[in-house]
């Protein structure tokens, strides 16, 4: 990595974020050379910076006046070299596909996963506001679909966890409300109302479509928890995990006629921050990777079977939802009764166990992070016993 060139490329961000003829830089200054987060996304080698770093960049803006930010450089390898850690993955746990993991995924939430974050920080900062992290400046080549993003670091007092922390020991009591009725108010802005979104080119909907097309690799999935996660996916499970795959187009066209939203896509405590505001804290989401157009309940579920207790009762879940579902009532334009919604938090559950959940599994049992994966897994099985 080239200081030189990652240099080019902050100042080319910040003339993206704050104008050409705005700022000059003073000093561009790296606070720590070794790389935050999910390190094992970043072992391909690239001329270009890919990882999170903490730098220092001082600036004197147009009337002459002198800035000092601190920032973390999140830079992103393109498409190709992340599906390339996917693959590796699969090939680590002994699954063999017939069909390119491209195919599999094609159009899906792991596609353009840097261009999209970059383009809603760029782009929809405003209908995202106050929930994305404030951002200095973004700087995207869209013939690699390598991105780098300059984002502020939360104010002192902040809560962010170690990006391999799955749970929500640190939590405050107010953190968990605090998710609900942030992403149920993310999701009432945009439900039945992303064409925008849509019109990038790098979002896309979740629907039968596009799950048919992965078909081999969800049963791929199947096999692999039956193989290596045996203390956890019990007989039962395992038969209530082939009845909802092998029924997947029927509840899935069901799917489709119900409305939806732009999805966080991973709702996970590991991606969740908690900014320190004057009169409390205020959720922060600062990793979109995962973001895709379909029903707002799968953010709602994720949060859920990650943030539940082991042994939560059924009035627990309930309240729970209910404060997802009364937030998101009073702030979206479309009415979901309550009937439909909880039939659509079913569907979702459905495709987490089906989807997310045995990838996240694999990324356990391959890298040893999402520790508590297969808790989750648990857990999306036992909130669809107390769902009926």
């Amino acid at each position: 990595m080239a200081e030189e060139k990652t240099d080019q490329l902050i100042v080319e961000a910040l003339t993206n974020g704050l104008g050409k003829s705005q700022f000059e830089i003073v000093k561009i200054q790296c606070l720590d050379p070794h790389l935050y987060g999910h390190a094992f996304k970043y072992h391909e080698q690239s001329k270009n910076i890919a990882g999170v770093y903490p730098y220092q960049i001082d600036f004197r803006s147009k009337d002459g006046s002198r800035h000092s930010v601190e920032v973390m450089v999140k830079a992103k390898p393109d498409q190709a070299n992340i599906l390339a850690v996917y693959q590796n993955l699969l090939d680590q746990c002994g699954v063999k596909l017939k069909s390119s993991l491209l195919d599999n995924l094609k159009n899906s939430d792991y596609s353009t996963p840097n261009l999209k974050e970059a383009v809603l920080f760029r782009d929809f900062r405003d209908r995202l506001h106050p929930y994305l992290p404030a951002s200095l400046g973004v700087y995207i080549d869209q013939a690699s679909s390598y991105t780098l993003r300059l984002e502020q670091k939360l104010p002192a007092g902040s809560l962010i966890l170690d990006p391999d922390d799955d749970t929500t020991y640190r939590w405050k009591a107010s953190f968990s409300e605090l998710t609900l009725r942030g992403i149920a108010d993310i999701h009432a802005r945009f439900c039945n109302d992303y064409q925008s979104l849509l019109d990038t080119g790098y979002f896309f909907v979740c629907d039968l479509k596009v799950m048919s097309q992965a078909h081999e690799l969800w049963q791929a999935f199947h096999a692999f928890l039956h193989a290596s996660y045996g203390e956890v996916m019990t007989p039962d499970l395992a038969r209530r995990h082939r009845i909802i795959l092998d029924s997947m187009n029927d509840w899935y066209s069901m799917v489709d006629k119900q409305p939806k939203t732009l999805l966080y896509g991973d709702v996970n405590p590991q991606n969740l921050a908690f900014a320190k505001i004057e009169d409390g804290f205020r959720l922060s989401v600062f990793d979109w990777e995962r973001a895709v157009i379909s029903l707002p309940q799968r953010d709602l579920a994720e949060h859920l079977i990650y943030t539940l207790p082991d042994n939560f009762d059924k009035q627990t879940a309930l309240s729970q939802i209910e404060i997802y579902r009364t937030a998101f009532a009073g702030s979206s334009a479309v009415n979901v009764d309550k009937d439909a919604f909880f039939q659509g938090l079913v569907w979702m559950l459905y495709d987490l166990i089906i989807n997310r959940l045995p990838l996240m599994m694999m990324v356990k049992h391959a890298a040893h992070k999402r520790r508590h994966s297969d808790n989750a897994y648990g857990k999306a099985h036992r909130l669809l016993s107390y769902l009926g």
